[in-house]
């Protein structure tokens, strides 16, 4: 038995959200502010009674709806015609806005799983089935009184949305339906639902412990914490370990008890003759001596390190250590607990929710991390048989890395949450990678998961993302970003390096996460007489993403005349290199060099007796006279020189520009419309 889809509608930034899990961990990823956190805060009100919804848990997309529905009552009001006012009364009660969350669980007929809890939320026993659906509905009691009681408000100027702010929770409920996914047939679960949801699927969660102090005054004990609550939930009836040390702790109770008579005989007795010759008859106290194993466990016991020759305690070691090992412990425990509910039948499998679990670790802990989770995963599972989902938030490169791009399964954990600008402000949307289709699927896979497991798995947390071809264009863009688009500054901007002959390959990933991308490549011009040559020479180009993805264009006398819309696809644009200063470079070195002669070939000095031009000497071979002149070939090791000339020169030695293909180019990327 596992959940299948989780459905979350109109809560805080989640207008509509489906997310499908996998059997074992599914990891939800995505830029900051797409609604990750909305999204498992949304199944801990579901499913527990520890908390309750409230009007700003409403999408802000719903109050214009509240608006709307308002209107349909007015209509509801001013309608004579009875049949017409039934009609109009359901089309309000299906519009008004609820917030929803759906767990659809399937089942295995064939491992002959229990389904007395289940039972209650199954709708249909035909043979084809197995599945069942759990809605919460956060609801009016009454649509129709929703709208009579704001009409007949007292206070005349208070607006709609403003009016059930205040009163939402004496018009709204929580309830709880069972729901046929294929007939939208649904039957109220009466009494208790948080209970027999329980006892079908229990939730927990782990937060990575952000209050840690690695101070010596640290009081936290997280290690503490963590040893406490797995001892709490291990089994105790079947183990000798915990009945000896229960035992123990009972003698030493017994032996205590006398002494602390003995110890506090004295005051005990002064305390009896207290108030006698008074109307105040103080009653006779007595001493006993009780230990809790549990709080033994938590307090009493001191946690240390090894170190050498001495143990250091808790607060001497990194938060990373505490944290990673909290987490462990945690998941251990529920893990325990899930063990001993499933004897007792209290529920049948497990979802742990773990937030951001990286805080304080650094990358290969993170990684060390996750690797963990799914030992203890693969444990519980060849123990006991126990069915455990995993649902991760992360903004870890390092956790995607290790168990979001898997040899075997692809891309296949991955669910990408991101925020998308509509005309009515935005929406968040999720990505599930099982629907990403790629062409060569293996070749491409093996480039992408060796590439992004190596160097960029940020992609899936960038805000906006550019592909460079090389490695000066790399080096230099932060520079070129403050000179053209220094809002850019302020977003999480992935950069990629992949060479003009790979980009293309990042095509269907990049389109399916849709997420603003600028490709900033070469225009590669040749001819067939002489191979490489000046773009005013070229007849075709030889650059893969020119040809094969944007703007899919091939002579050089196209790319040259080709319009903006064509070298832009929904959030996608290309950008190479044009005319400027009435010349069109080849690459991107020859673009710089054109854009900016006078800077290079000024004499103002950097330093006693040497000008800005004597640092690139390598452009001062007598037969290249850059000011009439522009190479177009450099070696690797000019190139680097180049980059690092560039990126060494303070402004007071000159303000050197950004070649107008790119500088367009950044300036779109930008904008956020």
């Amino acid at each position: 038995m596992k959940i299948k889809k989780i459905e979350v509608e109109n809560f805080r930034l989640l207008e509509n959200i489906k997310c499908e899990l996998e059997n074992d961990i599914t990891l939800i990823v995505g830029k900051n502010n797409t609604g990750k956190t909305s999204f498992f805060e949304a199944i801990k009100i579901a499913t527990s009674n520890d908390g309750k919804f409230i009007f700003e848990d409403f999408s802000q997309s719903s109050y214009s709806v509240f608006k709307t529905a308002y209107q349909k009552y007015l209509e509801i009001e001013k309608e004579t015609s009875e049949e017409t006012k039934d009609e109009l009364e359901k089309q309000l009660i299906s519009n008004t806005p609820k917030i929803k969350i759906n767990f659809e669980i399937e089942y295995d007929k064939e491992l002959n799983e229990s389904l007395v809890e289940l039972n209650e939320f199954i709708t249909d026993l035909e043979d084809a089935r197995n599945d069942a659906t759990i809605s919460i509905s956060y609801e009016p009691k009454n649509t129709l009184r929703v709208f009579q009681s704001f009409d007949n408000r007292e206070e005349k100027s208070i607006e709609l949305i403003e009016y059930l702010h205040k009163n939402v929770n004496h018009l709204y409920e929580t309830v709880c339906y069972a729901v046929d996914k294929e007939s939208d047939y649904c039957r109220k679960i009466e009494d208790s639902f948080v209970a027999k949801i329980q006892k079908v699927v229990l939730f927990e969660s782990i937060k990575a412990l952000r209050i840690l102090d690695d101070i010596k005054s640290d009081s936290n004990n997280s290690l503490a914490l963590g040893f406490s609550n797995y001892y709490k939930q291990r089994d105790k009836k079947n183990n000798t370990d915990v009945k000896e040390l229960e035992n123990k702790l009972e003698e030493v109770s017994k032996e205590l008890k006398i002494k602390y008579k003995k110890v506090l005989k004295n005051i005990l007795t002064k305390l009896e003759s207290f108030g006698a010759k008074t109307p105040i008859a103080i009653p006779p106290i007595t001493i006993d001596s009780r230990f809790d194993s549990e709080k033994v466990i938590k307090n009493n016991i001191h946690y240390l390190y090894r170190q050498d020759e001495i143990n250091l305690p808790e607060s001497y070691n990194g938060l990373g250590y505490s944290n990673l090992i909290y987490m462990i412990l945690e998941l251990s425990s529920f893990i325990e607990k899930f063990k001993n509910s499933k004897e007792e039948k209290l529920s049948n499998f497990l979802v742990v929710l773990i937030e951001e679990p990286e805080a304080h670790m650094h990358p290969q802990m993170q990684q060390v991390f996750i690797s963990q989770v799914t030992e203890v995963l693969k444990e519980a599972k060849q123990e006991t048989d126990l069915q455990i989902q995993v649902i991760i938030t992360t903004h870890s490169s390092h956790i995607l890395s290790e168990s979001g791009i898997d040899t075997d399964r692809g891309f296949n954990r991955i669910r990408y949450f991101n925020r998308l600008n509509t005309e009515s402000g935005f929406k968040i949307t999720n990505q599930d990678f099982n629907n990403l289709k790629i062409k060569d699927d293996k070749r491409t896979f093996r480039f992408l998961r060796q590439y992004l497991t190596l160097h960029k798995s940020d992609l899936f947390f960038a805000d906006k993302v550019i592909l460079v071809e090389g490695t000066t264009e790399r080096m230099l863009l932060p520079q070129m970003i403050k000179k053209s688009a220094p809002s850019l500054c302020n977003e999480y901007v992935s950069i990629l390096e992949v060479g003009g002959a790979y980009a293309h390959s990042f095509r269907e990933i990049l389109e399916f996460i849709n997420v603003k991308t600028l490709i900033i490549t070469d225009i590669d011009s040749s001819n067939e007489k002489d191979g490489k040559c000046p773009v005013s020479e070229g007849e075709y180009t030889t650059n893969y993403t020119l040809i094969k993805w944007l703007p899919k264009k091939t002579k050089i006398s196209e790319l040259v005349n080709c319009k903006l819309k064509d070298k832009i696809q929904e959030s996608i644009r290309v950008t190479y290199q044009t005319k400027e200063n009435g010349f069109n470079a080849r690459s991107f070195e020859d673009a710089f060099i054109n854009t900016n002669k006078n800077f290079l070939l000024t004499e103002h000095p950097i330093e006693q007796g040497k000008y800005i031009k004597d640092e690139f000497h390598y452009l001062s071979n007598p037969s290249i006279d850059i000011s009439n002149k522009i190479p177009t070939e450099f070696s690797s090791k000019q190139k680097t020189e180049f980059t690092f000339d560039i990126m060494s020169f303070n402004e007071e030695y000159g303000n050197w520009k950004v070649p107008e293909y790119i500088n367009e180019g950044l300036i779109w990327l930008a904008k956020n419309d």
